[in-house]
């Protein structure tokens, strides 16, 4: 029995059973199975690219959350100015106009950054101390806001090494598939050829 044993990547062509088959039929289930796995390998690295964008949208609205309320701030504070000292007028006094747009705004944020896979209370954010955040300083918003940025930037250049990871995989699914089709199209044409010598 002879079998083509396929290795993985590309140019994996799974096992076939040759001994059956003519060369043509051989050589189109080769071309067919290669096919197969670059539409398989090509899908995989979408779906990558998809999740890394999902993922680098998530922290984009964390840092527009944290960056609304860094911007609650008086100009000049320094970054040990708790948010409840920043001179935010009705900070967390309950029953004023802003007590809800604070307290909506505090929530956006805490959801924004779990939804991002930022913890809100480790000793490098403190962004949430004693279940509030009317303790949280300015320092610890910028802190969170830069390794926002960085997490976005290391994500972005591999989100380009990825793009042009799937545009090549793109051309060699087309390339694979065009010499598939040209393989179709030759002998069809072989065929016809014999049956037109044959009449």
């Amino acid at each position: 029995m002879t079998t083509v044993n396929g290795s993985s990547g590309a140019a994996g062509i799974g096992q076939i059973d040759l001994s059956s088959m003519d060369i043509e039929t051989a050589l189109m289930m080769v071309q067919t199975e290669r096919t197969k796995l670059l539409d398989s390998q090509l899908q995989t690295q979408i779906d990558e690219v998809q999740a890394r964008n999902t993922q680098i949208a998530k922290l984009n609205e964390a840092m527009s959350s944290l960056n609304a309320l860094a911007g609650l701030f008086k100009s000049g504070k320094d970054g040990n100015t708790q948010m409840k000292d920043g001179e935010i007028p009705d900070w967390n006094k309950a029953g004023t106009e802003n007590d809800n747009r604070y307290n909506q705004m505090r929530d956006a944020m805490f959801k924004a950054m779990g939804e991002a896979g930022m913890d809100l209370n480790t000793d490098k954010y403190k962004l949430q101390i004693d279940g509030g955040i009317s303790k949280v300083t300015k320092g610890s918003l910028d802190t969170a806001i830069q390794a926002i940025k960085n997490k976005v930037d290391a994500l972005s250049n591999t989100q380009q090494m990825d793009m042009q990871r799937l545009q090549s995989m793109s051309n060699k699914r087309n390339e694979a598939f065009d010499v598939m089709t040209n393989f179709l199209k030759k002998m069809q044409d072989s065929r016809s050829s014999i049956i037109g010598n044959m009449r």
